[in-house]
């Protein structure tokens, strides 16, 4: 059985993973890191399983020919073979006409060990701020 430590380590891997499989366009990498019937809560609207989430996820990217993704401020709560998390995430994009775009969220996951890898199960993103360029106030939403 694996400690928390452990378990809390395997998360945190998840979420390098994750970023480094949206930085470098991977998305064979991106889909395997969902389980199955994972959700996806993304610009205001759930998406059902792997499938529908890698799609989603395919058509979001095309758009978007530069995309630097950060995440920080991981929050792991290890419950037996799940956890829950909180990930706060940092993205620096251009669109597809040249615009720089600036995205700060965070991510409220579910995430299941299958099989012996860790998964992400549900994952919930709230946007807390998003703006032209650099960071400035009128955008900022905050997040409690």
């Amino acid at each position: 059985m694996n400690t928390a430590i452990e378990i809390e380590s395997a998360v945190r891997k998840l979420n390098a993973h994750y970023c480094d499989a949206v930085m470098r366009r991977d998305g064979e990498l991106w889909r395997s890191l969902w389980h199955t019937d994972a959700r996806w809560f993304f610009l205001g609207e759930w998406i059902e399983g792997r499938e529908a989430i890698f799609s989603r996820w395919q058509q979001a990217m095309a758009g978007f020919p530069v995309v630097y993704h950060r995440a920080s401020g991981e929050i792991i709560d290890v419950d037996g073979e799940a956890a829950h998390t909180r990930v706060y995430v940092d993205e620096q994009i251009i669109d597809a006409k040249g615009n720089a775009l600036h995205i700060v969220g965070v991510y409220n996951d579910d995430v299941v060990v299958h099989n012996g890898k860790w998964l992400y199960a549900s994952r919930h993103f709230n946007l807390i701020y998003q703006g032209a360029g650099t960071l400035t106030q009128e955008g900022w939403l905050g997040y409690s």
